[in-house]
């Protein structure tokens, strides 16, 4: 075979490949199905973390109102809101897909003019399973809860500007303000 044969046969299969396009589909669809499974991959290890957020959420409103019912009872003091405030969120949280979740309290005492305070700040993370192969081998969350009581009092009737349409406030006012009359058993 003479070296121009050769020439001329690579040339002439060259210029085939470069006019052909029967199989442009299969090459685009190879290189966008990568950035597509990375994106669903993304979307549910977000899920997870999500939902883990949520369960921990759940949780800690739990912790925090339990803690200032018990705080406000006296069943503890405020020196042991954190042993107690742990306790609790482990008994609560039981999401399976966080690999871990901490909380803290904070017992702020209420004054004579204000409100005795507890805030719980909790963290947790999740394993992810596709976001792995970008190089995020965790995905991290956190939360808060406050729970308020104490000398404030709250509003019973509905002052708010709704109620200004129709005298929508005047019949409740007027309630409030008149005894109730029942009548007298015989």
């Amino acid at each position: 075979m003479s070296s121009a044969f050769v020439t001329r046969h690579i040339g002439r299969a060259a210029s085939r490949f470069a006019k052909a396009n029967e199989g442009n589909i299969a090459v685009i669809f190879a290189i966008a199905i990568l950035p597509v499974l990375g994106f669903v991959g993304a979307a549910i290890d977000y899920s997870r973390a999500n939902k883990a957020r949520t369960s921990m959420q759940a949780a800690m409103d739990s912790t925090v109102l339990m803690l200032s019912m018990d705080l406000a009872q006296g069943l503890f003091t405020p020196s042991e809101i954190n042993t107690k405030a742990q306790a609790y969120f482990a008994a609560l949280f039981t999401n399976k897909d966080a690999k871990s979740g901490s909380v803290s309290a904070t017992y702020t005492p209420g004054t004579s003019s204000s409100d005795a305070t507890i805030q719980i700040n909790g963290y947790g993370s999740i394993t992810t399973d596709f976001m792995r192969v970008a190089g995020f081998p965790n995905m991290n969350f956190n939360t808060t809860s406050t729970a308020t009581w104490g000398a404030s009092k709250l509003p019973v009737l509905d002052n708010t500007g709704s109620m200004n349409d129709d005298n929508g406030i005047g019949a409740p006012k007027t309630a409030a303000k008149n005894p109730v009359s029942r009548p007298r058993p015989e």
